[in-house]
C-alpha cells in the first residue's frame, strides 16, 4: 500500500511540475530531481525492509547513506532553479539604456 500511495503522489507531482507554465527546469535540473527521487525511494525501501527484519541499526544506517544524498541532490536542484529564476528576474527588471 505504501508503494501505491508513493507512486500516485510522485506521479501527480511530476505531472504538476511538467505542466506548469511558470515552472521551468533545465535538463540537468530534471536529472538531479530524478536522481534525488530514485535515491529517496531506495532509502525508504531499505529503511522499511530493514525495520521489518528487526534490524534498526542497519535501517538507520541505510537511511543515512541513501537519504542524505537524496536530500543534498534535491537541495542542489532547487537552489539552481531558484538562482536561475532570481537572476532572470533581476535581468528583466533592469532598464536598458537607449542607444543614440
Amino acid at each position: 500500500m505504501l508503494w501505491l500511495i508513493l507512486g500516485l503522489v510522485l506521479g501527480a507531482l511530476f505531472i504538476w511540475m511538467a505542466t506548469r507554465s511558470n515552472f521551468k527546469l533545465t535538463w540537468y535540473e530534471w536529472i538531479l530531481v530524478a536522481l534525488a527521487t530514485i535515491l529517496a525511494l531506495f532509502a525508504i525501501q531499505n529503511y522499511s525492509a530493514s525495520l521489518t527484519e528487526l534490524e534498526p541499526r542497519a535501517a538507520n544506517f541505510l537511511l543515512m547513506m541513501f537519504g542524505l544524498p537524496a536530500v543534498v541532490l534535491a537541495a542542489i536542484a532547487a537552489g539552481l532553479a531558484v538562482f536561475r529564476l532570481m537572476r532572470s528576474k533581476k535581468a528583466s527588471s533592469q532598464p536598458t539604456a537607449a542607444k543614440p
